[in-house]
């Protein structure tokens, strides 16, 4: 199943879309959750400019036979990446160019999110965080 392009609005007004493969975010993206509903899936941040925001959630890999959204705790890992000149920053990171942010399957919840905003210069900071995610080592 390829990225959905179609628009969904959750329980709480927020506008989603729905990511089943890796997927390299554009200004486009800004505002809209991206739903990771696949395992092991890269989230790759365009280079930083100032303003721009990206929320990234963990919606769960669904069991066989199950409907897609139907998905569980501890079904899978979702990476966000930066792009090799920048960072991601606050939530106690070490700041460093080029390092993950992973929201491990051991200790992934359905709903983990993380939103980050871009300050044009050094990369993104997390501005909001729910749920375990580590930097790259």
């Amino acid at each position: 199943m390829a990225n959905s392009t179609t628009l969904y609005t959750g329980q709480d007004g927020r506008i989603w879309v729905d990511v089943t493969e890796n997927k390299t975010l554009a200004l486009a993206d800004c505002g809209i959750v991206q739903n990771v509903l696949t395992d092991a899936i890269t989230v790759t941040l365009p280079a930083t400019a100032a303003s721009l925001n990206f929320v990234v959630r963990n919606g769960g890999d669904s069991a066989s036979g199950t409907p897609v959204g139907s998905g569980y705790n501890g079904s899978m890992a979702v990476t966000i990446s930066p792009q090799a000149a920048d960072k991601i920053s606050g939530y106690a990171l070490t700041p460093a160019d080029n390092k993950d942010l992973i929201n491990t399957k051991a200790t992934a919840k359905v709903g983990d999110e993380v939103t980050l905003l871009a300050d044009g210069t050094d990369g993104y900071t997390v501005v909001e965080i729910k749920g375990t995610w580590a930097r790259e080592a």
